[in-house]
């Protein structure tokens, strides 16, 4: 599965680096919060919305990792929201090295 599908992401940023800055900062400074909410009662509304922001800047990965985690059985949440925050923890590796790339 792909991590961060850089032409998806270069596509709904239309190739304006200062617009994808800005972009990768906003995700970066929310994803503590997502990781945070992922713990308590809310979980599967921080895990639904945390998708939605993946899929919109080509984070495909964590797309999935939520969406797998939101259909999870209260049973198998644990594991589910595990496997989700280690690809926010690969998603958020992979915007620094595009970043890095970037500049």
């Amino acid at each position: 599965m792909i991590i961060l599908d850089r032409a998806h992401f270069e596509h709904m940023t239309g190739a304006d680096r200062g617009l994808q800055a800005e972009v990768l900062g906003l995700f970066r400074a929310q994803a503590e919060g997502w990781a945070a909410a992922c713990e308590g009662e809310g979980w599967r509304t921080a895990v639904h919305t945390l998708k939605g922001s993946a899929r919109g800047i080509g984070l495909m990965a964590l797309a999935e990792a939520c969406e797998t985690a939101e259909a999870a059985s209260e049973a198998e949440s644990a594991t589910a929201l595990a496997c989700v925050r280690s690809a926010l923890a690969e998603a958020l590796a992979a915007l620094e090295q595009f970043a890095a790339e970037a500049a």
